[in-house]
């Protein structure tokens, strides 16, 4: 029987031998497909064959220890072959799977690039963010947190792309990527409008030595934010560095055309030529030089040097293929400038060539100019049939092109196309809307609709006040007012009327005198002028020849000014001698020889006033005078009807007058004086209401100004005169110091009277009594109307400035900002010092400190002789003072100490000496500075503060305390107390002893009971609680932290730093209700506190520990589903949740979050791990599950290791279950 039993097992052994077991056939055939799919993946690239064979790996070998492999591989031969679909769940799943894998951050990665392959950029972000977060202190953070900012940026999320460039910045300082990432940060700044930050983030950048890769594209976009704020001098000096520091960068080559261009977007045509010439020269890169010469020639064209433009555009066309990017742009070009020389067939036959090349820009730009060079021939109606062609091939045609086609309209009789197509340009802003504006009122001009001309030029002054066609606008308004026949029907009836009353009887003379008569009423002074004359010759001894021959000289006069008004000086002039000849015939005639004299009178009068036209003002008011004034004596002598006219321009001439010879002032008011009350009937009575106040206000009388006014206003309400009234009443108000009233009479003015030619002046003093008043908003509303659009010159930008003043006292710094750089794009070239110096101010408050600083230097530098030269570099020195800048601070108040009298100067120079370790050299600057200002005693011990720090930062403890113990009273003396207190501290925590320590809290103790409202209150609170936490006095800790909080001068961070060291006291001590109420005050009071997220989290742990576990597990959930928690603190989430429903008793779910623990601790601290798996178990006991309690236990052995004291337990635990398991079997 045992021989048979040997012989089994010795056939057993030998089968064993000899055939080999299943398992390792297996492993061999595993191995081959493995290496298969590898070799085609790295060796052959053939990437899609390999993800299918990795694939039926996976699925045919589940249990592989090369599965983690496969689908590390399997994901990435996914990506390389353009499959980013199938990569990123590839990529997920084996994160997950294989948590441990030493390539799951580079597997995190690769899933966030292919999300960004495809376009999902949020999704990519949030994932660059995942591997930033969970392996923060790798070396590709940085990198992945720059991904991260990039794909927001992409997916036009700004707000999270921002801040994770801020993070960057702040958490890895030291990295590489920082510079990238102030690179693009500036991108976005500039993009959203906020320039001067954007500068300051390129000014890092450009400052860092060595320089780095991003230094080059830095000084190139911050010389292109410089164009665009039109500072081109900073501009420059910047494209300038760029050229010496890095001149064979493609971004130097950048900055040559980036001139060029900014120039031709300007309009400067020559002066952009001539850049275009130098960026040409000087470029190395051929696309570059391309551009610059494309440029080149488009430059000289529109300066109008066509023949070098046709040879620039022939030289780049021959050196180009045509499907190259500017060849079709080139081509424009050219027959554009064949146009402008005259080749008009050539020109013609080149844009039907681009026309033909559908769908490219170029195509559709050609139907355009094709508009324009035949609008420019003078052949309107093929103009406007490629003009309605562009329209029709373009959604984005110009404004510009619509008011060129409306014109057109226009001029060849299109006036209804004209008019619509005009008012849709008029309603909108600007330039076009003012142009469009006026346009449309001459559409109705020239479609003789006179009364809707007038009201649309009407219109113009009430939209655009200081519109650039103002002026000729007011001449058309006078133009349709005088000299345009408004109602025709009238005028055929009232002809119509004196042709039948001719027929009924009436004396063939009378009705020739009618009809003159109504033609001079309805304007129609050409046919007045005609029949007058043929009247006055056919009835020369007639009683009413005087009269017609007075109509006749007004008709001609009328007729000279219609005559100027359309531009025919030669025919107005002759006019006028007629009309003059006319005035002297009847005016000579003697009384005798006319049946009415007062027509002989009337002529002299008109003489009078047009022989004294020419000649200047001074001249002409004298002659006016003279010849006034001999006629009031006649005409008082003989009560002639006109003495009321002399009267009137006798008082208006002497009036002027005063303005140079003060004694006519009196004679000017007994003119009107005599005009009111020899003629208190006269039509003229109004004016010479007029003339009285404006004497009174000339006087200084601005009471009897405004009441001789207000009189004019209230007896004669529907007077002309009124526009002028109410303007001048507004000036009075203003004297009178009453500006409410000036604002009603010159609002009144601005709504009412849009024709006024005064009106813009009125808005202009309007807008600065609202400006005076403080009421900036409404001046604001009422300047900008004079300076935006279409609007006239605003004269050295002072409307600007004022703008930029009021904006700056609304503090809308960024809007003041804006208005200052449109005064210097204006060319403003006077008060430049003031413009820059506002603009630091600005950006002083804006915390622009660096922009700010330059401004200030260059005021100071540019303007050494101007009024704020001075100012400009102490302003200058103290931003290089604040900022710890002592080196440059001394430096730029070194020039100011031989003539400044301001201590504040003398003082921190002397201190930026101390902080400059040059002891010596402070001693001796702090005794002048005594002995020059002997009552600036409180400077003396700030320089005896500084000598204390200076010890102090040396590590030389007895002679700072010697140095502060000097400051024993006077406004610095809680200083030097605290220091003293500071020094003790410091020196005890070098040498640690309980002596010194005794000394150290007895001093700070001393300190807070003698001074307790010194700013250092809080800082000496926050020590003595440091002290007593240090101790576990938790309770004296919160006591002083406390303290700290009430302090009166505290600062936010120290509070910050407080409010935080109180809570963690409170939970020392289990003062957990406290505790609860100071986390509440830290989140509702300090949302920004660096810990908000570490306070969430202690809010949580709170809860816990008050037993209010649903509360405190909602609290964890919150904190985690929005991923705010680094890995460790996730962690500790996850066990207090755990902890909490173990509490609660609900076993199941504490081993679901213990589990979470470990399955997403990976980066946590592996204690958390070890104790959610202790607890863990201790659930599985508590629901008698003590088999798989012991294997959580074997777990922790394996990790921490048997000898560990964690192991040990585990192991304690793992004997008494086996017992317990043991006793029950």
């Amino acid at each position: 029987m045992a021989y048979y039993k040997f012989n089994v097992y010795s056939l057993i052994l030998l089968f064993a031998l000899c055939c080999p077991a299943p398992g390792t056939a297996q492993t061999d055939a595993e191995e081959d497909d493995f290496k298969l799919a590898r070799n085609l993946f790295r060796d052959a690239g053939d990437y899609a064959t390999a993800a299918a064979l990795f694939a039926d790996f996976i699925r045919n070998y589940p249990a592989s220890p090369q599965l983690a492999e496969a689908r590390l591989m399997l994901s990435r031969a996914y990506r390389q072959n353009g499959r980013c679909d199938l990569a990123v769940p590839a990529y997920e799943q084996f994160y997950i799977e294989h948590a441990d894998h030493l390539s799951t951050a580079d597997a995190r990665r690769e899933r966030a690039a292919c999300l960004s392959q495809q376009g999902q950029f949020l999704p990519a972000a949030r994932a660059f963010e995942e591997v930033q977060r969970r392996f923060s202190a790798s070396e590709f953070a940085a990198s992945a947190l720059l991904d991260a900012a990039a794909n927001y940026n992409q997916g036009q999320d700004l707000r999270q792309a921002i801040a994770a460039y801020g993070r960057l910045l702040a958490d890895y300082a030291t990295s590489p990527q920082v510079h990238s990432a102030r690179y693009r940060l500036a991108r976005l700044r500039f993009a959203a409008g906020r320039a001067e930050e954007a500068q300051q983030l390129l000014s890092q950048i450009i400052a860092t030595e060595p320089a780095p890769p991003e230094a080059p594209s830095a000084l190139l976009l911050g010389g292109r934010i410089d164009l665009f704020l039109g500072n081109r001098k900073a501009a420059e000096t910047r494209f300038k560095s760029l050229e010496k520091r890095f001149p064979s960068a493609a971004q130097t080559d950048s900055a040559y055309l980036h001139r060029a261009n900014h120039l031709y977007g300007l309009r400067l045509f020559s002066q952009a030529g001539d850049a275009y010439q130098k960026a040409f020269d000087k470029i190395g890169n051929a696309t570059l030089k391309e551009s610059a010469l494309l440029g080149l020639a488009d430059a000289r064209r529109q300066s109008q040097q066509t023949r070098e433009a046709l040879d620039h555009y022939e030289r780049l066309i021959a050196g180009l293929e045509p499907g190259h990017p500017a060849y079709l742009k080139a081509r424009l070009g050219q027959a554009i400038a064949l146009g402008q020389a005259g080749q008009f067939a050539l020109a013609v036959g080149m844009f039907q060539g681009l026309i033909q090349i559908d769908g490219t820009p170029e195509a559709k730009d050609a139907l355009r100019e094709l508009g324009v060079l035949y609008k420019r021939r003078g052949d309107h109606s093929r103009s406007i049939t490629w003009y309605r062609r562009y329209l029709q091939e373009t959604d984005t045609a110009s404004d510009a092109v619509r008011s060129d086609l409306a014109e057109l309209y226009g001029s060849t009789g299109y006036y209804e196309e004209a008019i619509a197509l005009y008012r849709e340009l008029a309603s909108g802003q600007g330039e076009v809307a003012a142009k469009a504006q006026f346009g449309l009122a001459q559409v109705f001009e020239e479609s003789s609709q006179p009364r809707a001309a007038l009201r649309e030029y009407i219109a113009y002054l009430e939209l655009f006040p200081a519109g650039l066609q103002s002026e000729a606008v007011r001449e058309r308004i006078e133009y349709l007012r005088q000299f345009t026949v408004m109602n025709q029907a009238d005028l055929n009836r009232a002809l119509q009327k004196a042709w039948i009353d001719e027929l009924s009887g009436t004396p063939r003379q009378l009705a020739q005198l009618y009809v003159a008569r109504v033609l001079f009423e309805h304007h129609d002074f050409e046919a007045a002028a005609k029949s007058f004359e043929h009247y006055a010759a056919a009835y020369s001894n007639d009683h009413h020849s005087s009269e017609a021959q007075y109509f006749l000289a007004e008709s001609l006069l009328k007729l000279a000014r219609q005559r100027q008004l359309e531009a025919q000086p030669a025919s107005a002039d002759s006019l006028r001698a007629l009309a003059l000849q006319e005035y002297r015939i009847l005016a000579a005639q003697p009384a005798e020889a006319t049946s009415d004299n007062s027509w002989t009178q009337r002529a002299q009068i008109r003489l009078i006033e047009t022989q004294a036209e020419s000649g200047p003002d001074s001249l002409r008011l004298l002659t006016l005078e003279k010849g006034f004034a001999a006629f009031v004596v006649e005409a008082v002598e003989g009560q002639s009807p006109q003495l009321g006219q002399a009267l009137l321009q006798l008082g208006d001439a002497r009036r002027r007058l005063a303005a140079i010879d003060s004694t006519r002032l009196d004679g000017a008011a007994e003119a009107y004086r005599q005009l009111r009350r020899l003629t208190p009937d006269s039509p003229l009575v109004p004016q010479a209401l007029l003339g009285a106040g404006l004497y009174h206000a000339q006087k200084g009388q601005y009471q009897a100004a405004a009441d001789s006014l207000e009189r004019l206003l209230g007896d004669y309400p529907d007077n002309p005169l009124t526009a002028q009234v109410l303007f001048e009443l507004g000036h009075i108000r203003l004297a009178q110091d009453r500006p409410q009233e000036a604002i009603a009479r010159l609002q009144e003015l601005r709504w009412g009277y849009p024709a006024f030619p005064k009106r813009r002046a009125a808005q202009e003093l309007l807008g600065d009594t609202y400006f005076q008043l403080g009421e900036f908003a409404g001046a604001i509303e009422l300047y900008l109307p004079l300076v935006t659009g279409a609007t006239t010159t605003d004269d050295g930008g002072r409307i600007l400035r004022r703008i930029a003043q009021a904006h700056h006292r609304l503090g809308r710094h960024n809007e003041a900002l804006a208005a200052y750089r449109q005064v210097l794009t204006d060319g403003a070239d006077a008060g430049l010092d003031s413009i820059y110096f506002a603009q630091a101010v600005l950006q002083l408050q804006l915390g622009q400190e660096d922009e700010a600083f330059r401004l200030f230097q260059q005021v100071g530098k540019e303007f050494a002789s101007g009024d704020l030269a001075v100012e400009a570099s102490t302003r200058a020195g103290h931003i290089a003072f604040v900022r710890e800048r002592y080196k440059q601070a001394q430096q730029i108040y070194q020039p100011l100490l031989k003539h400044s009298e301001d201590p504040l100067v003398h003082g921190q120079a002397v201190l930026a000496l101390f902080r400059l370790k040059r002891l010596e050299e402070g001693r001796k600057a702090g005794k002048k500075f005594t002995k020059r200002f002997k009552e600036a005693t409180e400077w003396s011990q700030r320089f005896q503060l500084e000598e204390g720090q200076y010890y102090l930062r040396a590590g030389n403890y007895k002679k700072a305390l010697e140095a502060f113990q000097k400051i024993k009273e006077g406004e610095w003396a809680d200083d030097g107390a605290f220091q003293v207190a500071t020094t003790l501290w410091k020196q005890n925590k070098a040498a640690p002893s309980e002596e010194g320590a005794a000394r150290a809290l007895e001093a700070i103790s001393r300190f807070v009971q003698e001074n307790p409202t010194s700013p250092h209150a809080a800082d000496a609170y926050l020590r003595l609680g440091d002290y007593q936490y240090s101790l576990h006095n938790y309770l004296q800790a919160a006591g002083a932290y406390k303290r700290v909080l009430d302090a009166p001068q505290v600062a936010r961070d120290s509070a910050q730093d407080a409010v935080w060291k109180l809570l963690k006291s409170y939970q020392g001590a289990h003062e957990y209700e406290a505790a609860h109420q100071v986390v509440n005050q830290l989140l509702r009071q300090y949302p920004e506190h660096p810990k908000t997220v570490d306070a969430q989290l202690e809010l949580g742990i709170i809860l816990k520990d008050k037993g209010h576990y649903p509360q405190a597990i909602e609290q964890f959930d919150e904190l985690l589903s929005q991923q705010l928690l680094e890995a460790n603190s996730a962690s500790e989430a996850r066990f207090y949740i755990g902890e909490s429903y173990q509490n609660m008793g609900e076993y199941r779910k504490a081993i679901e979050a213990y589990y979470k623990v470990s399955y997403h601790g990976a980066e946590g601290f592996s204690q958390w791990i070890t104790s959610a798996d202790f607890q863990r178990a201790r659930c599985h006991q508590s629901l008698g599950e003590h088999a798989t309690a012991i294997t959580v236990y074997e777990r922790i052995v394996r990790r921490e290791g048997g000898q560990s004291p964690q192991g040990e337990m585990a192991q304690e635990q793992i004997v008494a279950l086996r017992r317990s398991l043991g006793n029950r079997n």
